[in-house]
């Protein structure tokens, strides 16, 4: 397969510019693990960093110790948080017709879905709701390093950061918090739109 790194790198230039220009939003999420999890923290802003939703929310089984360890979020912390179904009926209202940039949508996704038969609600079709498009795969052709897959590797979000000098220290809320991972995925668009 032939590929031309400059034109696919100057296609995610472009791309980033457009989503900043028609205004995305961001989402990202904390969960209670990577396979069978459940959401316990939802942020989502809009392209210039004014969050609109940033809530922890109560899982339906307990935060294992290692997810945790990840992100900080304990049972506890959840415990007056509201459920899914609340958290869900809000992001239906903010999301629609949007275009929504996650860093990982197609876990994200999952486990915006698994949330929901956890809690034993009706299944909320995500992808006819909004236009979700996934920044990982867009950086990880801007940053143009061809893996053994033949396909461009993808890259941590923090590592992202770092190869784009993104300061960190300026972003408000830490990595891996759902509105820490939101802000770092802005700023990592700003810095492929040469912003």
């Amino acid at each position: 397969m032939m590929i031309d790194k400059g034109r696919d790198k100057q296609a995610m230039i472009d791309w980033a510019r457009q989503v900043l220009f028609e205004g995305a939003l961001i989402l990202d999420t904390e969960t209670t693990g990577l396979s069978d999890g459940e959401i316990v923290q939802l942020s989502v802003i809009n392209n210039v960093g004014t969050v609109l939703l940033d809530t922890l929310v109560k899982p339906v089984h307990p935060i294992p110790a290692d997810a945790t360890a990840v992100h900080g979020i304990t049972d506890a912390m959840v415990y007056g948080a509201p459920v899914w179904s609340v958290v869900s009926d809000q992001l239906v209202s903010l999301l629609k017709d949007r275009r929504i940039l996650i860093y990982n949508a197609v876990y994200d996704r999952k486990m915006m879905h698994q949330s929901a038969e956890k809690a034993r609600l009706p299944r909320v079709e995500w992808k006819a709701l909004a236009t979700f498009e996934c920044v990982m795969l867009s950086y990880a052709q801007f940053w143009g390093e061809w893996g053994e897959w033949q396909t461009y590797r993808w890259q941590r979000l923090t590592h992202a950061c770092v190869q784009q000098r993104i300061d960190q220290s300026l972003i408000i809320a830490p990595a891996h918090s759902a509105l820490g991972d939101c802000l770092r995925t802005l700023a990592l668009v700003k810095a492929m739109a040469g912003m």
